[in-house]
């Protein structure tokens, strides 16, 4: 308790002493819970100016709830966060794809109105985007990439870099050499 936030005792009058004890008592105890939501206001606001991204990702993907995430390319994947690193989402959606989207082309998280607000202010994961590309090439994975707003199916070969490449299922196209900066986002189709 905080003595600042304390009234002075009234005055004794011999007439009723308990019941302005009791008075003094409420007033105090009003005086302490104002202060308190004051000080939760104060952090959450703290904690909103301090948010970043991968933050609201984490905070969102811990509660477990459907998201829309909308990419800068225009896509809307609506699903559960399975995985945040620290420069991209892995989002399970509806139809149980699984969808790599980096940090950099996230336009926009929607969430339901009557999840409780979300602050996003966490440390960075330490798995990066790129390792997670690595992973998948050893494992010879059928993806399907977007960038700029074409797709491509097939499979992911190698992983360089900031390059990855697609043997692709179109007969006309052998590789496909893509710079995973320009990655939109990325369906894993199976592993």
């Amino acid at each position: 308790m905080n003595p600042k936030l304390y009234r002075r005792p009234i005055a004794q009058r011999d007439s009723d002493v308990l019941a302005d004890w009791s008075r003094w008592l409420a007033d105090c105890r009003v005086d302490e819970a104002v202060a308190a939501r004051a000080r939760q206001r104060s952090l959450e606001q703290q904690a909103c100016q301090e948010s970043t991204i991968t933050g609201v990702l984490l905070d969102l993907g811990e509660r477990g709830r459907p998201v829309t995430v909308k990419t800068a390319g225009g896509r809307c994947c609506h699903g559960r966060i399975a995985a945040v690193g620290a420069d991209f989402v892995l989002v399970c959606d509806d139809n149980d794809d699984r969808l790599l989207i980096p940090t950099a082309s996230i336009a926009t998280i929607s969430t339901s109105a009557a999840q409780r607000r979300v602050t996003g202010a966490r440390l960075r994961p330490s798995v990066v985007l790129a390792e997670v590309i690595h992973d998948l090439a050893a494992d010879q994975a059928r993806i399907k990439v977007t960038v700029a707003g074409e797709c491509v199916s097939g499979l992911l070969t190698t992983a360089g870099a900031d390059v990855i490449a697609v043997a692709v299922d179109q007969p006309q196209e052998d590789h496909l050499h893509v710079a995973t900066a320009a990655i939109d986002h990325l369906v894993v189709l199976a592993r």
